[in-house]
């Protein structure tokens, strides 16, 4: 054991003489809190859940392109005079698809006659992609499997995405009717007709705001936000510190250091050991600065117990700082170890959602991310805000397999490096 602490003792002198070392142990804790202490209002998640609702017009003469939340989205206006049950379910399956804006107007009051005068007129003075007429007794209709009866459609521009939406629509419609046809040949008579409908539907499609069965206010989706960015800042600060590791192991093994440790009782386990330890407790350091910093900043004060969110932060660290020690160990030189550190904390920042959200994004984006760590502790920090369970076991299971995976791997390195000796 004497030889193991004498390591660590040697190597910590070595590093507290790296101003490299020194600058990102304590830049980087203290930048990740100031971004905490950003007083922002993004908005990202409040203004998405108002894009993906239908827009009520205040009547039928309202100008839908002066009402949609997006000119650059298919616009819809809507002229219903059912609106019932079975209607807003038809419109919100459009709304909810994200390249739709439905603006409806109430037309109950209004013949037939005057709906279409009415679309005769917007055809010419209004800007929207496709006339929606849903008349009145359209749940009969639906029922009746009558197709020509359920809706009008007026077609007033040469928007390709029009054919999309007549597709998307008729689809809609049969499936109504084959929802309405199976509640008509129950047993049960009693049952609500409406209801019944709406239960045998299918789910429409809900654009979910901020993961998988989690909804944030406006004030949480910004402490998101800052936190992603946060979690930048500090993953670098891990990354360069895990370099500065690996570099006292590269200067050990140019200085004959590492021949001599392997000739002692110490082995490579031991010596693989002192090096993990200098990376927790190097982890453990920054942490301490960043709760302090974070603390002075702005009270602790960012949406979650600050606790917890330190106790993310650490769990970064240790991830972070063992792949950058990993890296270096491989490479064997400080140089190219510098230039695989910063390529990665660019490429897994970005996919991992940390500057933006990646909800739209392509599947295959989508599953690269998941790959990323910081991923999943942004996906922990969501819960946390939000007051859901999960978030420890996230945090847990992400660490525990990050940490198998950087230390097996590091321990064969290692190895390698001492059959080279």
């Amino acid at each position: 054991m004497s030889g193991f602490f004498t390591l660590m003792k040697m190597n910590m002198k070595l590093l507290l003489r790296n101003k490299g070392f020194l600058f990102f142990l304590c830049f980087a804790p203290v930048l990740s809190a100031a971004i905490l202490g950003i007083k922002t209002d993004m908005a990202l998640y409040e203004q998405k859940e108002a894009q993906n609702k239908i827009i009520e017009l205040d009547n039928c003469e309202s100008k839908a392109v002066y009402n949609c939340d997006d000119t650059s989205k298919f616009i819809i206006k809507v002229y219903d005079g059912s609106k019932t049950e079975l209607s807003e379910y038809l419109l919100n399956r459009f709304a909810d698809a994200g390249i739709f804006s439905v603006c409806r107007s109430d037309v109950r009051e209004m013949t037939e006659g005057q709906v279409e005068e009415q679309a005769k007129t917007d055809a010419f003075d209004d800007r929207a992609g496709v006339l929606l007429y849903i008349p009145k007794g359209f749940e009969t209709a639906v029922l009746e499997g009558s197709y020509r009866n359920m809706v009008r459609i007026y077609q007033v521009s040469d928007d390709e995405r029009q054919e999309y939406f007549i597709s998307e629509i008729t689809q809609a419609l049969v499936q109504m009717h084959a929802a309405a046809d199976s509640v008509m040949n129950d047993a049960d008579k009693t049952v609500d007709f409406l209801e019944a409908v709406s239960d045998k539907m299918p789910q429409k499609h809900v654009v979910n705001l901020s993961g998988k069965g989690v909804e944030l206010t406006r004030e949480q989706g910004n402490w998101k936000a800052l936190i992603g960015w946060a979690y930048a800042i500090i993953t670098l600060g891990f990354l360069f510190c895990g370099v500065c590791i690996a570099y006292t192991v590269i200067e050990e093994q140019n200085n004959k250091v590492f021949t001599r440790a392997m000739l002692t009782k110490l082995g490579v386990r031991g010596y693989f050991c002192s090096k993990f330890v200098m990376v927790v407790f190097i982890s453990i350091v920054q942490t301490f600065l960043l709760g302090i910093c974070v603390f002075q900043i702005n009270g602790g004060e960012f949406g979650m117990n600050r606790f917890i969110f330190l106790f993310m932060i650490l769990c970064l660290g240790l991830i972070f700082g063992t792949l950058s020690f990993m890296l270096g160990v491989l490479l064997g030189d400080v140089m190219s170890a510098n230039y695989a550190v910063f390529t990665l904390w660019s490429i897994s920042a970005l996919l991992s959602g940390l500057y933006f959200p990646l909800d739209t994004a392509s599947p295959a984006i989508v599953a690269a991310s998941c790959l990323m760590p910081q991923r999943w502790f942004l996906k922990a920090a969501e819960l946390f805000l939000a007051g859901e369970k999960g978030g420890y076991s996230i945090v847990f299971y992400v660490t525990a397999a990050y940490l198998i995976l950087c230390v097996s791997v590091g321990g064969i390195g290692l190895k390698m490096k001492r059959s080279d000796v």
